[in-house]
This record gives structure tokens, sequence and C-alpha cells, in this order.
């Protein structure tokens, strides 16, 4: 037995029960062992080719991913998909807790953090055995360590992790849901009892303890489902008639909560505390950032503040420093792309410039190339604002404006550090631009964003830089410009064919009449949105000898337009329509997004 998970679970168990931890209460035996690999089951039941098989195998053992969340993040199956492959392995039974309702006995049995921590609930008595659903069958540790601390036979049940998430936020939300909260905070403020003092910054965030109530609860909470619906940004809006929580899920806000606007000021300060700003300063603007643990997320937030007429509006930005880095493929590059993006990041010295719209996954971009370049043999460092990921053997540097850290200072200290390859956050004025131009002229692979429309019109736009044409076409290698569509939710997405509006929409050449294709559905999981994640469209500019004596000359877009056209160029409709006939995204969302 592992010392620390197993002095953890009982000592917090102990700590939240009565129970006794030294008990040698007979414990329920362990699962079945496992005749079959999960992705023979999987294609067993139909789910996955051989072809689909084999190469999620080597990606996933490459990653270091287990092999079913592996499948799921690349969108091959579902968590449901999952469940009833874990259920047919491990000889389990599986339970649909589709607007399931846990029995109020069965509830009292653990308590609420080690059912959020260990994502296991308790959801009936049978004679006396407890019904216990999990999502990892796997952990008979953990689940040993239960059935001898509650004395009781345990009989497993395999559910989705959305599906358990979702009845465990219902089963505990009379505890710990933002209504109850704001409740009684107005109760303790009618008494004159107000709710704790915002506490200093803290790295850890914990579940809200059952029945508290503070203004630090409430923001905890705020933060925990940010994280849980994957929201990219939290924004706290002040209204007169009460104040409304926005979050940025795959690039749309939704209302998620609105609270009385006599709580909109103590919470701002507590933000502010956490973020380290002045809480007495309340008329100019002010940005902070603060981190945060929260179950196996390491979250860093960065809060801007800005005053308004009806009080200070925050926006939060959620960065998870432990998302998975992905290769070139894994981004969501076909094939061919992905051929060409590794030879030109393999070549010497010269610039590949990402460009797109704030929010657009450039970074992400930016990372894959790094993942692909990343080795002892390389002197990698980059200058970044923010560090949204940390890599090992690559050297990160933070931009600090304030502290007399920006992109042109620190930029040539590092030419001076022997740099193989160089990544820039983004070259956001001529003498950043200029830096990197003399850093790819003198011997370097320079990795960088621009903010642009498209591929060509980065040439336009370094140009006016007051980069000399005849230095840029030297140094430039290519342009990947990208956008972010959402992706489909698997769960409820509808089968069409393509009708007239879709081909004339995109063209009959691209998307021709009765072609199979998908449209959105609507359920829970998804917000009746239809859509579930964000996945990427590219377009690639190489720089071929045309377009060298092109920039030379300053021909326009429309002449550059025309010679890619000639060569194969793809662009972002083009790819967007790719998604389409994959069945990820849909033709709304391609014009939405083009």
């Amino acid at each position: 037995m592992a010392p620390w998970k197993g002095e953890f679970f009982l000592g917090k168990l102990a700590r939240m029960s009565n129970f006794d931890p030294t008990s040698r209460a007979p414990a329920a035996p362990p699962p079945a062992p496992a005749k079959k690999p999960l992705g023979t089951v999987l294609l067993e039941m139909g789910l996955l080719n051989p072809e689909q098989l084999a190469l999620s195998l080597k990606r996933a053992d490459a990653k270091k991913m287990r092999f079913g969340d592996f499948v799921v993040q690349e969108g091959l199956v579902t968590e449901v998909d999952i469940a009833k492959a874990l259920a047919r392995q491990h000889e389990i039974e599986y339970r649909d807790l589709t607007g399931f309702v846990v029995s109020p006995e069965a509830l009292k049995i653990l308590p609420e953090k080690v059912v959020r921590r260990f994502l296991i609930l308790p959801i009936e008595l049978r004679q006396g055995t407890l019904v216990l659903a999990v999502n990892n069958p796997i952990d008979v540790e953990m689940l040993d360590l239960v059935g001898r601390v509650l004395k009781m036979p345990i009989h497993l049940n395999i559910s989705p992790r959305p599906q358990l998430m979702d009845v465990i936020e219902s089963a505990f939300e009379g505890k710990t849901a933002v209504d109850t909260l704001v409740q009684n905070l107005r109760r303790q403020e009618a008494k004159g009892k107000p709710g704790r003092p915002p506490l200093p910054n803290t790295l850890r965030l914990e579940p809200a303890a059952p029945g508290e109530a503070s203004i630090e609860a409430l923001v905890n909470r705020f933060l925990e489902q940010g994280v849980r619906e994957l929201a990219s940004d939290i924004h706290i809006d002040p209204a007169a008639e009460g104040s409304r929580v926005r979050m940025r899920i795959d690039g749309i806000l939704h209302e998620m909560h609105r609270y009385p606007a006599e709580l909109h000021n103590a919470i701002i300060s507590r933000m502010k505390v956490l973020s380290g700003l002045d809480i007495a300063e309340k008329r100019n603007a002010q940005d902070g950032r603060f981190q945060y643990q929260f179950l196996n997320h390491e979250v860093d937030v960065r809060i801007s503040m800005v005053p308004t007429i009806r009080g200070e509006k925050a926006v939060l930005r959620l960065l998870n420093k432990r998302k998975q880095t992905l290769g070139l493929e894994e981004v969501g590059m076909s094939p061919e792309l992905v051929a060409h993006i590794s030879e030109l990041v393999a070549r010497p010295y010269g610039i590949v410039f990402v460009t797109g719209p704030t929010g657009s996954g450039k970074t992400t971009s930016l990372y894959s190339m790094l993942h692909t370049l990343n080795g002892v043999e390389r002197n990698i460092v980059t200058v970044e604002d923010p560090v949204e990921f940390t890599f090992d053997l690559i050297n990160q540097i933070q931009v600090n404006e304030k502290a007399g850290v920006t992109f042109p200072s620190i930029l040539r200290n590092i030419l001076r550090q022997d740099p193989d390859v160089m990544m820039i956050g983004e070259v956001r004025d001529a003498e950043t631009a200029q830096i990197a131009v003399q850093a790819a002229l003198t011997g370097h692979l320079v990795l960088s964003t621009l903010h642009t429309n498209g591929a060509v019109s980065a040439i336009s736009r370094l140009i006016d830089m007051k980069i000399e044409p005849f230095l840029l076409s030297s140094s430039l290698l290519a342009v990947l410009a990208q956008r972010l569509v959402r992706r489909l939710c698997l769960g409820c997405r509808k089968p069409k064919v393509a009708d007239a509006r879709d081909s004339l929409a995109l063209g009959e050449a691209l998307l021709p009449v009765g072609t199979p294709i998908f449209e959105a559905g609507a359920c829970d999981k998804c917000h009746q949105s239809g859509y579930r994640g964000r996945i990427p469209i590219f377009e690639l500019m190489r720089i071929d000898e045309w377009l060298h004596t092109a920039i030379n000359e300053r021909k326009s877009e429309v002449e550059m337009l025309a010679h890619l056209r000639d060569t194969g160029f793809r662009n972002l409709r083009e790819d967007g329509v790719r998604r389409i006939r994959e069945g990820l995204s849909t033709v709304d969302e391609v014009l939405r997004a083009t």
C-alpha cells in the first residue's frame, strides 16, 4: 500500500467521520482481472477500427497518457463509450446516471470531500451492501480502503465521468451551490454578521466546506466551476439590478450566475487580495495574477480590473498549467500540413510566423512546434507574456514590463546566450520585429506570432513595421494562419446531407449537394449549444522563389494570392470544409470563423 495515498485518505476520512481507520473488516474483492485490453474491447464494440487502434496506442504511449483518456481527447469515442467498455472489460455493471437521484441514506455514508476528491459516489444501500459508482475501477487500493473503513461489502458500478460529476454537483448543491451561498451571505449581513473577510493569497483551492457561507467560498465556487466547465475566461460584471458571472466556453460567453449588487464590492476585493492589487484603488485599471490548485489542475489566473459607471468589472483569464502538450498531428493539422511544418522547423535559420486574432490558438501551435524540436542537442529560449505552459530543457522567460523586462530588452540579451531556436510570444512593435529578423539572418530559427487576418497580410503588416522588403524576403520561411471553430458535441450531433444553401455558401466544388455531414443538436453537456470544445483550421503560405521576388518588388496581396492559388494553396475556409466532412464541425460554424 502506498503510504502517501493510504495515510492521506484514511486520515481525511477519520477527521471528517467517526469511522475507525484501524478496522480490519473484510473488504470487497477487487474487480476481476481484465481478460482483454481496453483497445481490443473498443475494437470488438465497433467503436474503433484497427488502423485507429494501432495509431492511438502508439500516440498515447508516446505522450504517456492513459489509452482511454487519449481516445476521448481525440474525439474518437465518448466518455460514455469508455465507461461501457470498462464495464465490459472488468465484468462490472454499467450504470447510466442521467437524471439519477442519489439515496439520501447512501449519501451520508461518505463525506463530501472524499466523494469529490476521488470521484466515487455512494448511490444506494442494497441489503447491507453499498453500491458505489466509480469511473476508475482499476484503483483497487483506494476501493479496498473504502471497504475496510466502512466495514461493509461494496458493489461497484461504472459510470461516465461527466455523469458522475453532474450527479455529485446535484447531490451536494444544497450545501455548496452558488445560490445557497448567496442566500446565506445575505442572511448574515442582515444579522450584522458579514461573511469571513478575504484570506491572504492561497495556492490551494479546496471545495467549499458544507454549510460554509463566505465571500471566499463564493469566489472559490466561481473558480471551481470555471475549471470544471473548461472556461477560458470568467467575467464578473457589475449591474444595478444584480451583478452577473459569465464564462467563455468554446469561445462563446454563457451567463452562469447572478448575485445581489451589494455583494459585488466584496467579491472584487477578494479577487484583488488574491492577485496582490490595491483594494483602495477603484478609479484606475489594474492588472494582476495568482495561481491556485484544484483537483489535479494547476491554474494560472490573469486578472484585469477596469472601472465602469456601475462599479469595477473583473475579467479572469484561466490558464491550465498542466494541460497536455500536443504534437503537430494531435493539434489537428492534416498529415500534409504536418509534413510541411516539420520540414520548416528543421531548418537551421529563418522565421516562421503564426497569425490570427486573439484566442485563435496561436500559442498552442507554437508550443507544438517547440515540442517537436525539444531535445538536449538544442538551446531553445522563449520570451512570453504570459508563459502558458512549462517545458523541460527549454529556457522560458516571462515578460515583466513594470520591471523593465520587455520583448526588445530581453531579446538583445538572448542573442548572447547562444540560442539555436528562439520563440517570441508576439511581435508587437517595430523594434521587436527588427530584432527577430536580425536573429533569423544571423543563424537562428525564430518562431513567433503576429496579429493579422490571413497569411498573406502578414507581409504587409511587417513592411508597415518598417522591415525592409529585402530583409523580410531573406528571413521569412512561412506564415501559418489559423482560426478556431467549435467542435460538434458527439453526444447530440445529428447526421444530415448538404443542401443547396450549404453548397452555395461554401461552393459547389468544396461541398456538393448531398454530401453526408452533421449539424448541431442540443443537450445538457454542451449547454444546449450543440458544440463542445474547439478545433483549429489552418492555411500555410511558404515563401518560394516567386514570393521572394514579389516581396522585394512590393507586389500586392491580390497578386500574391493569385500565385498561391496556382500552387495548390488551401485557405482557411477550404480547411474548414475538411472539418465539416470529418463530422467535427458545421457549415454555420466555418462560415462564422472565416
